[in-house]
């Protein structure tokens, strides 16, 4: 089997059949990945919480058939601070939201990547988490070469997403 490393951003996870996680980890160098993280679901798991939503880690990744299986992960930074209070928890997970819906699989995209890791480094110093995910809304509809002067991001994003965007 061929194996990478990536430091990444864990978007989301989801059971996989009966012990494991199915991680989705935005990274600089791969973009965004969908991994099996074998018996992470197991009260005595290697991975722990190392491949929750929010957690900046250095994957190790083993190419496989259909998906790819973490095999390591050493923590960068968890951001146990964003869980703290609820505007930051919210605007975390609205923030990784738009990543996770506004990326395809594989797609190379250094630059959100950096945009992404920057917002999440301010709502763990304290900034006001509602003027943060507002921040990042207008950067990434600069990105994606969708901003309109005089227009709210917000309603560019759901049409750019092709979804409402007041449910989240």
């Amino acid at each position: 089997m061929v194996a990478y490393k990536a430091k990444g951003i864990s978007l989301k996870t989801a059971p996989f059949a009966e012990a494991d996680k199915l991680v989705t980890i935005f990274t600089r160098e791969h973009g965004k990945i969908r991994a099996i993280a074998k018996g992470a679901r197991r009260v005595p798991s290697r991975f722990g919480g190392r491949v929750e939503p929010f957690t900046y880690a250095e994957y190790y990744i083993a190419k496989g058939r259909s998906l790819d299986i973490v095999s390591q992960c050493q923590v960068v930074e968890s951001f146990l601070a964003l869980r703290e209070k609820a505007d930051t928890l919210y605007a975390g997970f609205y923030i990784i939201k738009l990543v996770n819906s506004g990326t395809a699989e594989g797609q190379h995209y250094p630059e959100l990547f950096d945009l992404t890791l920057e917002f999440l480094l301010k709502l763990k110093a304290g900034e006001d988490g509602r003027q943060t995910a507002k921040g990042f809304e207008r950067e990434f509809v600069k990105l994606e070469g969708i901003f309109h002067e005089g227009i709210d991001p917000h309603h560019s994003l759901g049409q750019h997403l092709e979804r409402d965007l007041s449910s989240w």
